[in-house]
């Protein structure tokens, strides 16, 4: 049972992790340049906020765009509002002997995830998932932004993305080190009023 509970703990963090991650992306990326960008996308529903981040057309950020949306709909959604899914989810209803879990089977071929009493919670699969896109997610062209928002983890200033400093840092992981180490010199000096 506990297990089961730090599994959807986990995806709930990693959800709520990715609606900030994926706005930083895109800033870092310039696709977000202003504070009217930033306002929308924050405003913006998660989907939204992983096309602005991720390359969608590629075939392997797509299955995982596919395949997280499903865990996002079946699982987080599941949990997060109230114990109902709309697509054929678990779901509780009340009883004078109290909660009663019911699963509703007649469209179960599309769930990949699922839970509830008498139905296994699908947790290591979730949990898989989730650790193989973040393996993604720090790969190819978003690799130097790992190190500017985890590595670092600095303070995004939208002025960097119109005079071109993001786009040269993002050019290389050397490139980004090389900035991200000198911004957080920058931090440092700072902090210790040495102006």
């Amino acid at each position: 049972m506990e297990a089961r509970w730090f599994a959807q703990g986990a995806i709930e963090s990693f959800f709520c992790w990715t609606e900030h991650v994926f706005i930083h992306i895109a800033i870092l990326h310039g696709n977000c340049s202003t504070g009217e960008d930033v306002e929308n996308l924050a405003k913006a529903q998660w989907n939204e906020k992983f096309k602005v981040a991720l390359e969608i057309t590629d075939p392997i950020t797509k299955r995982f765009y596919d395949d997280l949306t499903v865990l996002r709909r079946q699982l987080r959604n599941f949990v997060a509002h109230g114990a109902f899914g709309k697509d054929g989810e678990a779901f509780h209803f009340h009883s004078s002997a109290g909660a009663v879990p019911m699963l509703l089977p007649h469209r179960r071929d599309r769930s990949k995830f699922r839970f509830g009493k008498g139905v296994d919670f699908v947790d290591d699969k979730a949990i898989s998932l989730i650790r193989d896109f973040i393996d993604h997610l720090w790969s190819g062209s978003r690799e130097p932004a790992k190190i500017h928002i985890q590595d670092y983890g600095l303070p995004l200033n939208l002025t960097k993305v119109v005079n071109g400093d993001y786009a040269r840092a993002m050019a290389s992981v050397d490139a980004m080190a090389s900035y991200a180490d000198y911004q957080a010199h920058l931090i440092d000096r700072y902090a210790n009023m040495d102006f």
